[in-house]
């Protein structure tokens, strides 16, 4: 049955509409088409059971059918316009011309609202779903400041950056992506404040995403992230799990991006230095907050230099190693069966492959193997002769300084450069550092963020051609 024909006689007769939807939606049991009585007349009301809860239509449409009496000398249309105008008055509401536009709207959570004889359908907002609670982030965590985390509602996602913002120029636009999933993708920005040829960017790709489904805002990060030239193996989208830190992004000329289902908000453009600050570095003395972040910039540098440098020095400069310390390094390999490098990157895959399983086992399991990974990692493997405890002391400094990084995927997505050092440092020794210091260097000097260069200031940043 062609619904496009429906907007005139057919979607007059109530059995015809609820028999057109009923296939539509292929008899599953969460639609329901009730008949209903509004006024004097026969109507009817159909949505998800799934997507709203059965109170809430008792309370909010329900309740709205029950018309004075002095209704009964108006006509199907008047009425329905009645409804239009003073009913729904709290709710969203819209009119329809189609059963098309009807299903389509009942999917997204509304109720569509049928009278008999009237080619109108009045689709009311019914979404009265649960969601979880604002909870302490469990990324980015701090010892000062706000507690409260997104979550995975757009809408208290939004109303947790209007709570910050009691600025009239806080603008929220939508999108809807993802042809299967018709999912709510929101920007928030500060008009006025952000740069217009980077809004008009991020609305061209929202606008074009060819995407056939979106659960989570890595989808939307893949889409926005910047095409470079060559592999690009640093993150070049900011994403937070923190009302204030997005708030204190969009104070610096950014655009937020909400994805409805997703408790990571994103942010661009996005530069090198946003990923090494931390929202408790504004909450304290400004001394602390700036030696903590060059901290996490010189343990940066460390997790990717350091087990390169000793697999160069301990294999090709031994020169370069104090006496003292020489003669230690090489009464502990002795006996190890393989060659630096070859120690360094088996410890190295072995720890990222326990990062993985503690990442992806059930919390309650998850100690369980940091146990077996510490007396593996340490004791057990050291006492077997296959690594040497300074190897061990490497591995794990190197560890540590990569978790320093405030933002997850930063650390993540970096780790390659490590494996990358350490292959040139096995090969040409220390001129191998050296060229993969210069290969990154060159990397980061391309990259762009909606043509903000990754290594500016961009508070600071001049206006120009934005490509």
């Amino acid at each position: 049955m062609n619904t496009e024909t429906t907007s005139g006689g057919q979607l007059r007769d109530l059995e015809t509409v609820k028999q057109t939807l009923n296939e539509k939606f292929g008899q599953t049991t969460d639609f329901a088409a009730v008949s209903v009585r509004i006024g004097p007349f026969e109507g009817l009301l159909c949505y998800l059971t799934t997507m709203t809860s059965s109170d809430f239509i008792k309370k909010q449409v329900l309740s709205e059918f029950d018309l004075p009496e002095n209704n009964e000398n108006f006509t199907q249309a008047e009425i329905f316009h009645r409804l239009n105008a003073c009913h729904f008055s709290g709710l969203q509401h819209e009119v329809l011309r189609s059963l098309d536009e009807a299903a389509n709207k009942i999917v997204l959570g509304y109720a569509a609202i049928m009278i008999e004889g009237v080619s109108l359908v009045l689709a009311v907002d019914v979404r009265s779903l649960n969601s979880r609670s604002i909870e302490e982030p469990s990324t980015q965590n701090v010892v000062r400041g706000p507690k409260d985390g997104f979550t995975e509602s757009a809408d208290t996602n939004m109303s947790l950056i209007r709570r910050r913002f009691n600025h009239i120029n806080l603008r929220f636009e939508k999108f809807e992506l993802g042809y299967m999933t018709h999912t709510a993708v929101y920007i928030a920005y500060l008009e006025g404040e952000v740069d217009a040829q980077i809004l008009e960017q991020v609305r061209e790709k929202l606008n074009s995403s060819q995407v056939d489904s979106l659960f989570d805002s890595g989808r939307i990060e893949e889409l926005l992230h910047s095409k470079s030239r060559g592999i690009q193996l640093f993150p070049t989208v900011y994403n937070s799990e923190r009302p204030d830190a997005v708030c204190r992004q969009m104070i610096n000329k950014r655009i937020a991006v909400i994805v409805d289902g997703s408790p990571f908000v994103l942010v661009v453009p996005s530069i090198f230095t946003d990923f090494f600050k931390s929202p408790e570095d504004e909450y304290q003395w400004f001394v602390i907050g700036s030696f903590s972040r060059y901290l996490r910039y010189f343990a940066f540098i460390l997790s990717l230099i350091v087990p390169a440098l000793y697999t160069a020095v301990t294999s090709y400069h031994q020169e370069l190693i104090p006496s003292i310390l020489l003669t230690s390094i090489a009464a502990q390999r002795e006996g190890i069966p393989f060659p630096a490098s070859i120690e360094i990157l088996l410890m190295e895959i072995t720890f990222e492959i326990l990062r993985e399983a503690g990442t992806r086992m059930p919390r309650i399991v998850g100690p369980t193997i940091s146990i077996v990974g510490a007396l593996v990692l340490g004791e057990a493997a050291v006492q077997a002769g296959i690594v040497s405890n300074i190897t061990v002391i490497v591995v794990s400094l190197t560890a540590i300084s990569g978790f320093v990084a405030p933002i997850y995927t930063f650390g993540s997505k970096v780790r390659f450069f490590r494996f990358g050092m350490i292959i040139l440092s096995s090969v040409i020794g220390l001129y191998g550092l050296v060229m993969g210091c210069c290969l990154l260097m060159i990397q980061l000097t391309r990259i762009e963020s909606f043509g903000v260069p990754y290594l500016s200031l961009y508070s600071k940043w001049d206006k120009r051609r934005v490509t």
